[in-house]
Protein backbone atom coordinates (compact mmCIF):
# COMPACT_ATOMS: atom_id res chain seq x y z
CA UNK A 1 0.00 0.00 0.00
CA UNK A 2 2.70 2.52 0.74
CA UNK A 3 4.63 1.27 -2.41
CA UNK A 4 1.13 2.30 -4.56
CA UNK A 5 0.78 5.83 -2.48
CA UNK A 6 4.77 6.25 -3.18
CA UNK A 7 3.89 6.17 -6.80
CA UNK A 8 1.11 8.38 -6.77
CA UNK A 9 2.99 11.03 -5.27
CA UNK A 10 5.46 10.22 -7.94
CA UNK A 11 2.99 10.55 -10.64
CA UNK A 12 1.38 13.56 -9.17
CA UNK A 13 4.47 15.01 -9.00
CA UNK A 14 5.21 14.77 -12.71
CA UNK A 15 1.47 15.79 -13.79
CA UNK A 16 1.87 19.24 -11.49
CA UNK A 17 5.54 19.80 -12.94
CA UNK A 18 4.11 19.32 -16.47
CA UNK A 19 1.28 21.65 -15.43
CA UNK A 20 3.25 24.03 -14.19
CA UNK A 21 6.01 23.97 -16.95
CA UNK A 22 3.22 25.11 -19.50
CA UNK A 23 1.47 27.85 -17.55
CA UNK A 24 2.53 30.80 -19.83
CA UNK A 25 -0.07 33.58 -18.77
CA UNK A 26 -3.69 33.07 -16.60
CA UNK A 27 -5.68 34.63 -19.20
CA UNK A 28 -4.55 32.05 -21.97
CA UNK A 29 -5.35 28.50 -22.23
CA UNK A 30 -3.69 26.11 -19.87
CA UNK A 31 -4.14 22.81 -21.16
CA UNK A 32 -0.71 20.82 -20.81
CA UNK A 33 0.81 19.09 -23.66
CA UNK A 34 2.28 15.62 -22.94
CA UNK A 35 5.51 15.50 -24.53
CA UNK A 36 8.06 14.48 -21.56
CA UNK A 37 9.08 10.93 -21.51
CA UNK A 38 8.72 8.71 -18.38
CA UNK A 39 10.50 5.76 -18.04
CA UNK A 40 8.36 2.57 -17.76
CA UNK A 41 8.78 0.34 -14.58
CA UNK A 42 10.99 -2.48 -15.20
CA UNK A 43 8.89 -5.92 -16.27
CA UNK A 44 10.12 -8.73 -17.83
CA UNK A 45 8.08 -11.96 -18.30
CA UNK A 46 8.70 -15.52 -16.54
CA UNK A 47 11.43 -17.74 -18.29
CA UNK A 48 9.96 -19.32 -20.99
CA UNK A 49 12.29 -21.83 -20.39
CA UNK A 50 11.19 -22.95 -16.48
CA UNK A 51 7.33 -22.66 -17.76
CA UNK A 52 8.62 -25.42 -20.74
CA UNK A 53 10.17 -27.74 -18.24
CA UNK A 54 7.17 -27.51 -15.44
CA UNK A 55 5.02 -28.63 -18.48
CA UNK A 56 6.98 -31.20 -19.69
CA UNK A 57 7.35 -32.68 -16.25
CA UNK A 58 3.69 -32.75 -15.88
CA UNK A 59 3.35 -34.11 -19.18
CA UNK A 60 5.44 -37.03 -18.36
CA UNK A 61 3.57 -37.88 -15.33
CA UNK A 62 0.26 -38.17 -17.43
CA UNK A 63 -0.13 -41.31 -19.29
CA UNK A 64 -1.21 -41.25 -23.56
CA UNK A 65 -5.46 -42.01 -22.72
CA UNK A 66 -4.73 -38.79 -20.33
CA UNK A 67 -2.83 -36.35 -22.58
CA UNK A 68 -5.51 -37.28 -25.34
CA UNK A 69 -8.24 -36.75 -22.65
CA UNK A 70 -6.56 -33.06 -21.98
CA UNK A 71 -6.08 -32.26 -25.71
CA UNK A 72 -9.95 -33.12 -26.23
CA UNK A 73 -10.56 -31.22 -23.19
CA UNK A 74 -8.58 -27.90 -23.99
CA UNK A 75 -9.97 -28.58 -27.89
CA UNK A 76 -13.85 -28.39 -26.76
CA UNK A 77 -12.57 -25.68 -24.27
CA UNK A 78 -11.01 -23.39 -26.96
CA UNK A 79 -13.83 -24.69 -29.66
CA UNK A 80 -16.60 -23.08 -27.11
CA UNK A 81 -14.88 -19.93 -27.01
CA UNK A 82 -14.63 -19.20 -30.07
CA UNK A 83 -17.82 -20.48 -30.95
CA UNK A 84 -19.55 -17.95 -28.57
CA UNK A 85 -17.39 -15.26 -30.03
CA UNK A 86 -18.58 -16.68 -33.53
CA UNK A 87 -22.02 -16.98 -32.48
CA UNK A 88 -22.69 -13.14 -31.24
CA UNK A 89 -20.66 -11.83 -34.59
CA UNK A 90 -21.97 -13.78 -36.93
CA UNK A 91 -25.71 -13.03 -35.24
CA UNK A 92 -25.02 -9.56 -35.46
CA UNK A 93 -23.95 -10.01 -39.43
CA UNK A 94 -26.44 -11.92 -40.34
CA UNK A 95 -28.97 -9.45 -38.86
CA UNK A 96 -27.45 -6.96 -40.51
CA UNK A 97 -27.48 -8.30 -43.97
CA UNK A 98 -31.22 -9.76 -43.71
CA UNK A 99 -32.53 -6.36 -42.39
CA UNK A 100 -30.83 -4.73 -45.68
CA UNK A 101 -32.26 -7.36 -47.99
CA UNK A 102 -35.60 -6.69 -46.46
CA UNK A 103 -35.68 -3.12 -46.68
CA UNK A 104 -34.40 -3.84 -49.98
CA UNK A 105 -37.43 -6.51 -50.93
CA UNK A 106 -40.10 -4.56 -49.17
CA UNK A 107 -39.35 -1.62 -51.12
CA UNK A 108 -39.32 -3.56 -54.63
CA UNK A 109 -42.36 -4.96 -53.65
CA UNK A 110 -44.26 -1.50 -52.66
CA UNK A 111 -43.00 -0.34 -55.71
CA UNK A 112 -44.40 -3.02 -57.62
CA UNK A 113 -47.43 -3.33 -55.87
CA UNK A 114 -47.91 0.60 -56.49
CA UNK A 115 -47.73 -0.18 -60.07
CA UNK A 116 -50.47 -2.85 -59.96
CA UNK A 117 -52.92 -0.68 -57.72
CA UNK A 118 -52.41 1.97 -59.88
CA UNK A 119 -53.16 0.02 -63.00
CA UNK A 120 -55.83 -1.80 -61.70
CA UNK A 121 -57.31 1.50 -60.43
CA UNK A 122 -56.69 2.85 -64.04
CA UNK A 123 -58.70 -0.48 -65.33
CA UNK A 124 -61.69 0.30 -63.12
CA UNK A 125 -61.87 3.74 -63.90
CA UNK A 126 -62.06 2.94 -67.59
CA UNK A 127 -64.21 0.23 -66.84
CA UNK A 128 -66.52 2.30 -64.91
CA UNK A 129 -66.41 4.88 -67.42
CA UNK A 130 -67.60 2.84 -70.65
CA UNK A 131 -70.11 1.57 -68.86
CA UNK A 132 -71.52 4.46 -68.07
CA UNK A 133 -71.35 6.11 -71.59
CA UNK A 134 -73.05 2.74 -72.68
CA UNK A 135 -76.44 3.66 -70.78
Amino acid sequence: MIDDDKKKDALTEQVDALIGKHNVAPDERNIPVLTDLIDAPDWAPAPTAAVEEVSREILDTLSDEEIDALSHDILTRVSQRIDAELATSLEARLSEQLQMQLNAAITNVLADMKLSIANEIGDAVNAALADRLRH
